[in-house]
């Protein structure tokens, strides 16, 4: 039994089949099947229900899977920790990044950044905020940009940047000379939302709640682009952060929101007591030194 055996354990769980799991890792399905009953054997137990057409981890498996990650986690932490003993400032960081955030706020980090430390590599994940909070809670991205407060409590979060949320109409809409509206007054139209996946969706829903509302979705969607643009024509409505609303002024009506403070709040996450290589101390460095800067 040693480290491999649990990793490739846990690459097989997460892929939920042997055939996943064998083009993900490049290794033949026969030599997983050794594996994996050769860990059976040795811890006693079975890992895998292969009873019928649905493959899932039994209750040991469940239990396994659990330390396998944690232990995991460890061993990677004491790698870097030993790799960090130079004083030296190099290697490599994944930043989880959902695009909308990354849109505007990402270039100005990694521009200071690799000017000050060229040694360090940055590798961008991008995914919904929601997923990259799971990314970084897994120790798999060392730091992500999400909209805060943070769903996941493993996570230590400092805000950087906030801003409001708007109402975007099409230009032909009957509300467009308001100069404030309530949502009370959308709650009839057809909403474009951001896809389920990204934070920005559960701000938005919430604050229909506060109206006692639940919006009428005519479309999701994970690009924000995408989403001004069915807005422009005349698809439905939306909420969005303000700074996200200045490449289309010419296009759309923006109104400010009289009957709530509804806030954009970006922040950047670690995992809580993990250990932080030079290179994440310096990025975060990097990170709260400019935004602390624009928001003199």
């Amino acid at each position: 039994m040693n480290i491999r055996d649990f990793e490739i354990f846990k690459t097989i769980a997460e892929c939920g089949s042997f055939s996943r799991a064998s083009e993900k890792l490049f290794i033949a399905q026969p030599s997983l099947s050794k594996t994996i009953q050769k860990l059976e054997k040795k811890l006693g137990v079975i890992l895998f229900d292969r009873s019928n057409r649905i493959f899932r981890l039994t209750d040991e498996g469940q239990l396994v899977y659990e330390k396998a990650i944690a232990m995991l986690q460890q061993m990677n932490e004491l790698q870097l920790e030993l790799d960090d003993t130079n004083t030296h400032i190099r290697g490599q960081l994944k930043i989880g990044l959902p695009q909308v955030i990354g849109t505007f706020f990402f270039s100005k980090v990694a521009k200071a950044f690799t000017k000050k430390y060229p040694d360090v590599t940055l590798e961008i994940i991008e995914e919904g905020g929601l997923h990259v909070e799971k990314l970084v809670e897994k120790g798999e991205v060392d730091a992500a940009f999400v909209v805060v407060p943070a769903q996941s409590r493993e996570l230590e979060e400092k805000l950087i940047f906030e801003s409001p949320f708007v109402a975007c109409l099409p230009k032909t809409h009957p509300l467009k000379d308001e100069q404030q509206l309530s949502l009370e007054q959308l709650k009839e139209e057809n909403w474009i939302l951001f896809d389920s996946s990204f934070a920005l969706s559960q701000v938005i829903l919430e604050s229909c709640r506060k109206e006692h509302f639940v919006p009428e979705i005519a479309y999701s969607t994970t690009q924000w682009d995408l989403l001004m643009t069915l807005v422009r024509d005349e698809l439905g409505v939306a909420l969005i952060p303000s700074p996200l609303t200045e490449m289309y002024k010419e296009d759309i009506c923006v109104k400010s929101i009289s009957s709530q403070y509804i806030p954009w709040k970006i922040g950047i996450v670690v995992k809580k007591n993990r250990y932080k290589t030079r290179a994440l101390k310096a990025f975060l460095n990097i990170v709260l030194d400019i935004y602390s800067e624009d928001q003199k």
